[in-house]
């Protein structure tokens, strides 16, 4: 699932719906649509660009590859899953493990040439600058002497 920027937190129905599908797709199929888990991503918006902060506790950061094109930035990698030591017996596991795959479609102000990723905490934050738009500016007529004419 490709989410579309703005995310609009203020309309709770299309969270909701989101949700929704969310879940079906993942009754359904099994597993998410997009890969085998997928971590909780806040996206922000703000003058200077757009900030993703995404969840990614026990994630290698050598394992995670964040990708710039065609307008969608796409976040993939794999956290392992650690195996019972000798004599030890697992009994339940709730973390989820494997491949995941997380993309966005960025407005046409982002600016995919800025793109800056970095991992603290088990948190993941991916920086998209705006593109600074072209400022209107007054141009200048310059009045030259007239051509002699030839006669």
């Amino acid at each position: 699932m490709t989410y579309t920027f703005p995310i609009a937190p203020t309309f709770p129905a299309a969270t909701f719906r989101r949700e929704l599908d969310r879940m079906f797709e993942d009754a359904f199929s099994g597993r998410p649509a997009d890969g085998q888990w997928q971590p909780q991503v806040t996206a922000r918006e703000d003058g200077a660009g757009y900030t993703l902060d995404v969840d990614l506790p026990g994630v290698d950061p050598a394992q995670v590859e964040v990708l710039a094109e065609d307008s969608v930035l796409t976040v993939r990698g794999t956290r392992g899953r650690r195996e019972p030591g000798e004599g030890e017996t697992v009994l339940f596991a709730e973390q989820p493990h494997g491949m995941f795959v997380r993309r966005f479609r960025l407005p046409k102000q982002a600016d995919l040439q800025t793109v800056n990723a970095s991992y603290a905490l088990g948190t993941l934050t991916v920086h998209i600058a705006k593109i600074v738009p072209a400022q209107p500016r007054r141009v200048p007529v310059t009045v030259s002497a007239p051509m002699p004419s030839e006669g």
